[in-house]
């Protein structure tokens, strides 16, 4: 584990490699000791926040697997995550919202599961999910230097717990041997291979950024340093305990 905050007793993580005490907007998250999927949660109303992107951040330095480019050492990770809301009812519909973001920006060095907003120019409506990740691109141009996976039509107006994984392999491996793969509720949904991903980043100048424009509730974040399997991930979702539980047993 590189990153796990449970939300059961505050915002604070329970595991962490790096400084486990994130920088909160006071005004726009609050701790609930109840309604979580397991316990407490992050609870977030941030639907006015606009391009702020200051609701509840984590350092990225030791929090999130990184080896730079070009030390003989490729990294991999996995983003865990449980949302609780109604994507379509709640947000604000002039924003994309990201559920999790790590990046220099949002098209430069980075990984992110965002929210399409509706009527997108690309999807249409509802909403999408997607996890997107783009190497070093100092012109910052969403079509230049990036992948995007997307899931289909979420159906979560449900207003349930839908766990989100995001799993990727090969960054700064150097060779066109990235692999990367979005799971919703243990399924996977959106699956690419064969991309080089490249990104420098200063790891005490990037912040894990949760529920940016979001308006819901967030549970179980975990971050690994490691890809989990398919077989993994459909356990990790079917096993009905939180996830400190269920990656220790």
């Amino acid at each position: 584990m590189c990153l796990y905050a449970s939300f059961d007793t505050g915002l604070s993580a329970d595991v962490s490699r790096g400084n486990p005490q994130p920088a909160i907007h006071d005004k726009l998250v609050r701790h609930d000791a109840e309604g979580g999927r397991f316990g407490g949660r992050l609870v977030i109303d941030a639907r006015d926040n606009a391009w702020a992107e200051d609701e509840i951040l984590y350092d990225g330095r030791d929090n999130f697997p990184y080896s730079p480019p070009g030390s003989g050492a490729a990294f991999d990770g996995t983003i865990v995550m449980w949302l609780r809301g109604d994507p379509d009812a709640d947000l604000n519909d002039e924003f994309p919202v990201d559920p999790f973001h790590i990046s220099r920006h949002s098209a430069d060095a980075s990984f992110y599961l965002d929210l399409t907003k509706p009527n997108d120019w690309r999807y249409g409506s509802p909403r999408r999910l997607r996890f997107g990740f783009y190497g070093d691109s100092p012109a910052q141009n969403m079509f230049e230097g990036g992948w995007l996976l997307v899931a289909g039509e979420l159906g979560w107006n449900d207003r349930e717990w839908h766990q989100v994984v995001a799993t990727f392999q090969n960054a700064n491996s150097g060779s066109e041997d990235g692999r990367a793969v979005l799971y919703i509720d243990g399924r996977p949904r959106a699956t690419m291979t064969g991309y080089r991903h490249t990104l420098t980043w200063d790891p005490d100048a990037v912040s894990i950024g949760l529920g940016q424009r979001y308006v819901g509730s967030i549970d179980e974040l975990l971050i690994l340093d490691a890809a989990l399997s398919a077989d993994a991930v459909e356990s990790l979702f079917n096993s009905n305990q939180p996830a400190s539980a269920a990656w220790n047993g």
